[in-house]
């Protein structure tokens, strides 16, 4: 019994391999087509917006990654200045310890004098003239101990500020490079989140596919056997065939023509404007044969502007796919069509990028990346 449920364990758990059982009823492999779809279904929105997130956590980490580089310039800026704020500090400690020599030696030769020399030699002072003299000296003495005091002050006092900014800078260091280690880790962590949620849904994607292919295989084997004993097939026709989110990556291009402008944030150099585009523009000259990119039936075909004469197509589980700029249309509203069946004329109606044809795919009213879903070794991309 397949266990479609365990598709909400998608983050935490893969899914194992199912093997389908024998069947006796076609109803019974027509509802386990219809929840493994619904399933796949879930597990293809659940996968774009894990995407969508992952999206979020690449924009972060490139934000990171800047973060990092400025923190290494930082990192360089602050170790040139420690290495400054060092060689200033050591040419300080030189001049300090040659000006405390210089202090030391006077104030061995001041405590041998002691004030008695001062006296001394104002007293053999013979004249007023020879006293006026000795006192000038005796000042200037004075006043150059003084200058010497001050200047060693002067001197402790800018080695300390240099000790001091010699301090924060070497914190400011650390911490930038703590920073820059938490940052790593981060980045780290969060890279591997990326790959381990990316594996788990194609895992998960990939039992799901599996599990549609051998329930219809299984069908199909019943109603064979059931037609040969002339009973009537009960399966919807719809599930004989794979669903338009089956053929992901595998769907042929409408055009064989080169991608000249790709699905999200694109700069006009014409317009020096930055918009969104929510499809694919092929460079697809006037009349050039367009392509159903999977079978479906017309939902809209007609005038839309600013798409100009379009096709919108209805592949079911409410995946659509959009064809604009055309200058003739083959299909109308309503008509079945297979996939490869031409359905209109490539032009240039109501477009601003000349003849070409754009394209989209949209799931509900969200527009998808049509890159992943198409054949890529058939397109040429930018």
């Amino acid at each position: 019994m397949i266990k479609g449920a365990l598709l909400l364990c998608l983050l935490f758990k893969a899914l194992p391999v199912y093997a389908v059982p024998e069947v006796n009823s076609l109803k019974d492999v027509q509802e386990k087509l219809v929840q493994e779809r619904r399933l796949l279904l879930e597990a293809e929105i659940k996968k774009r917006g894990i995407l969508g997130a992952l999206y979020d956590i690449n924009r972060d980490l490139t934000r990171i990654e800047s973060d990092m580089d400025g923190i290494k310039s930082q990192m360089q800026i602050y170790q040139k200045n420690i290495e400054s704020y060092a060689r200033i500090i050591v040419r300080l400690e030189r001049i300090r310890d040659h000006q405390k020599e210089l202090l030391n030696e006077r104030l061995r030769a001041l405590y041998k004098l002691g004030f008695k020399g001062y006296a001394e030699l104002l007293l053999s002072s013979q004249t007023s003239a020879d006293f006026s003299r000795n006192m000038k000296f005796l000042k200037i003495i004075a006043q150059k101990d003084s200058l010497s005091i001050e200047n060693y002050k002067k001197s402790l006092d800018l080695l300390a500020r240099q000790q001091a900014k010699l301090r924060r800078q070497v914190k400011t260091y650390l911490q930038f490079e703590q920073n820059l280690d938490t940052q790593q880790s981060y980045f780290t962590e969060e890279k591997q989140k990326q790959l381990s949620i990316l594996s788990r849904i194609d895992t998960d994607r990939e039992s799901h596919l599996e599990a549609l292919k051998e329930w219809r295989e299984a069908g199909l084997k019943l109603e064979e056997k059931l037609t040969q004993l002339g009973l009537t097939s009960e399966i919807n026709p719809d599930f004989r065939k794979a669903s338009f989110v089956e053929k992901k990556g595998k769907l042929n291009p409408p055009v064989f023509r080169q991608i000249v402008e790709k699905y999200g944030i694109e700069k006009n150099e014409k317009f020096q404007t930055r918009m969104f585009n929510k499809g694919l523009f092929f460079a697809a000259p006037v009349k050039d044969k367009v392509a159903a990119i999977f079978f479906g039936k017309v939902a809209f075909a007609g005038w839309i502007d600013g798409y100009g004469q379009t096709i919108i197509i209805d592949h079911g589980d409410h995946y659509y796919s959009l064809y604009a700029h055309n200058s003739q249309l083959q299909k109308k509203t309503g008509d079945e069509v297979n996939a490869g069946e031409t359905i209109a004329q490539s032009g240039d109606t109501a477009s601003l990028r000349g003849p070409g044809l754009y394209m989209e795919i949209r799931h509900f009213s969200e527009s998808l990346d049509p890159l992943p879903w198409l054949d890529l070794s058939k397109v040429t991309r930018l």
